[in-house]
């Protein structure tokens, strides 16, 4: 786990020292830089060694030194692929995965990005050629950003890395602030900026140093399916467990012993049951609240493992006081709140190891989440309701009241039916959003319809998909990835590397290439990775109801000194629009802690990118 930057056009190695100090946490225990000969290009890494600390500095050279590479990730089948470059006669001087990346770009070229399974984000140079390859793993693990002036390309694990730079725009996007309060984050290629862009998941770019054109190519849509090849062959359900185990065995290699990040659910409790099997004297690592609608640890009380069980309480004072710890480094805008406790876990972790895994993605490729439920039972209540009966019912249900518990089932029910009348290709993103197509318009002074906020989802729901199907790409793409980076910042704050055995490329392949039907079924969530490990899995936590990983934000945003005293009101998207809503949340009459938080982010992450300018 690392950072990486870099210039290609012109080698500008004080800009990419600079982006290396800032970025400091991603890599702690070395930082190094390449310039190229024909000073053309500059390529930095921050290092977090936690394979082959010895040996594996970047940026590395392939084996015939054409290839020089700078790599932030872990690629876990990394020895399957090395055992097969060395029957080619390839040779290897380190035990890292970075060599790996090296060597089999030079031996397969682009479609080495179809053999990995990992999380990446990477730069080669091609000295031969003078090209740049720039990719991202393939749901958006770890991040990448990028932007072009007159005379070159500078790209940055972090948006913070790109600011440096005096030369390249920072005017705020209209139009992607918009999709900043859809998704509450900004999906890729978009950024908060108009000419700052992110490599989007699945995704190569290659730069032409001699002119800086570039050709952008996808190397897998998970719209298309399982991409099986080489190094990855069709899993039979009768396997699926075992296969499982070696995942869980590849994800575990490190230098140090992986701790488990262990919440009270069936996602985190299997990769800690096939984790304990294969390592002894491991540690788990939970949080627990004050408030009991959101404490998941007596769960983890109850689990009888030979295991390390390590559960802290963070207190209202303890909360508070790493959201501003964090509200210092925050570099990019993410509404999802849970990047505090996220936060806290690691910041216990990291005195324990520099790797934790963790149940991140069980949800997007079983159908864990409720809103499948939801959307299932839309489907069939608007085949037999016509549309003006579910907008009288919309209205006869009212909107959402506000409250202080972990989503009560009357707010459930009132999101369902206030957005049970739109198209059902807008109906997640509505249940998700934290603000209604008419406030949307009110935040931004303009008339705003569905199909202007929505029009990212034309591309996932097609004719000839199943439409559950369709929701399941839904949340690959348009909730997944504000997770990963949550989870990915949270963790690099803590100089953490972060891995999640759901996301193997095996797992998601096995996924996409199974019907439907044999994954989900109503109000049965998860139900093949509940009938799969049932032996596995105590009862009390097979069957217990989903509850995600959150933590009450309402003990931040209530403190009214407090928020005013974070904010700065000349950067908020729509001063009055946000008193007024403020005022209604504090006043208890509208339940809008979402957008609230939003805008609350948003504005602590101007801030920050703007004293990065004036670094």
């Amino acid at each position: 786990m690392c950072a990486i930057f870099g210039t290609a056009g012109i080698a500008n190695l004080k800009l990419i020292k600079e982006i290396s100090q800032k970025q400091i946490f991603r890599g702690p225990d070395e930082q190094n830089f390449y310039v190229s000969d024909d000073n053309l290009v500059c390529l930095g890494n921050n290092r977090l060694s936690v394979i082959d600390k010895q040996n594996g500095k970047q940026p590395m050279f392939s084996s015939n030194k054409r290839f020089i590479t700078v790599f932030n990730g872990c690629i876990y089948n990394f020895l399957e692929i090395k055992k097969y470059l060395k029957s080619k006669n390839i040779n290897f001087s380190t035990n890292s995965d970075t060599e790996v990346v090296a060597n089999a770009y030079m031996f397969f070229g682009k479609k080495s990005f179809n053999y990995f399974d990992g999380m990446w984000a990477i730069a080669i140079y091609d000295r031969e050629k003078k090209e740049i390859l720039l990719s991202r793993d393939y749901v958006g693990q770890k991040p990448l950003f990028y932007s072009k002036n007159d005379n070159y390309y500078i790209f940055s694990s972090q948006l913070n890395g790109i600011v440096l730079d005096k030369n390249c725009s920072t005017k705020v996007s209209r139009k992607n602030l918009k999709k900043y309060f859809t998704y509450s984050f900004i999906p890729a290629p978009h950024t908060l900026f108009e000419n700052i862009y992110q490599l989007e998941p699945g995704e190569n770019i290659l730069i032409n140093l001699q002119n800086l054109n570039i050709n952008k190519t996808k190397y897998w849509d998970l719209k298309n399916g399982a991409d099986y090849n080489t190094f990855f062959n069709k899993i039979p359900v009768s396997q699926f467990k075992q296969q499982f185990e070696g995942i869980i065995q590849q994800h575990s290699i490190a230098d140090k012993l992986p701790a488990l990040s262990l919440s009270g659910g069936i996602d985190s409790y299997i990769v800690m049951n096939y984790f304990t099997k294969l390592q002894e004297n491991c540690s788990s690592f939970t949080l627990g609240f004050e408030n009991k609608s959101f404490d998941e640890s007596k769960y983890v009380k109850k689990i009888k493992k030979k295991l390390n069980k390590q559960i802290y309480y963070a207190n209202d004072k303890e909360l508070i006081s790493s959201f501003l710890t964090l509200s210092k480094l925050l570099s990019e805008p993410i509404g999802d709140s849970s990047i505090i406790p996220t936060y806290i876990i690691h910041n216990k972790i990291k005195d324990y190891s520099n790797v934790s895994l963790g149940g991140d993605g069980g949800d997007e490729t079983f159908f864990g989440y409720i809103t499948f439920d939801a959307y299932y039972l839309a489907l069939k209540l608007k085949k037999i309701f016509p549309n003006f009966f579910l907008k009288i019912i919309k209205k006869i249900v009212g909107p959402s009241k506000f409250s202080n518990e972990y989503i009560t089932f009357s707010t459930k029910v009132r999101k369902f039916f206030n957005s049970i009348h739109l198209n059902t290709k807008y109906l997640l993103a509505s249940w998700m959003g934290c603000l209604s197509v008419q406030d949307m318009g009110n935040l931004f002074n303009e008339r705003i319809d569905e199909d202007d906020i929505y029009d990212d989802l034309n591309n996932i729901y097609s004719d000839n998909l199943d439409l559950m199907r369709c929701a399941q790409l839904y949340y690959f793409k348009f909730y997944l990835p504000m997770v990963l980076t949550k989870v990915d910042q949270a963790s690099m704050f803590n100089s953490v590397e972060s891995r999640s055995p759901f996301l193997s490329k095996k797992i998601i392949n096995f996924s996409l290439d199974q019907d439907v039907r044999k994954l989900y079924k109503f109000f049965k969530k998860k139900y093949f990775i509940r009938k799969i490990f049932s032996e596995d899995v105590p009862k009390e936590i097979l069957n217990r109801k989903k509850h995600g990983f959150a933590f009450p934000k309402e003990i931040i945003l209530q403190d009214k000194k407090l928020i005013e005293n974070l904010l700065d009101y000349n950067l908020l998207t729509n001063r009055d629009f946000f008193k007024t809503k403020y005022s209604n949340f504090l006043n208890k009459t509208e339940d809008c802690s979402q957008y609230i938080w939003n805008e609350l982010i948003l504005n602590i992450t101007l801030q920050n990118l703007n004293k990065s300018r004036a670094f």
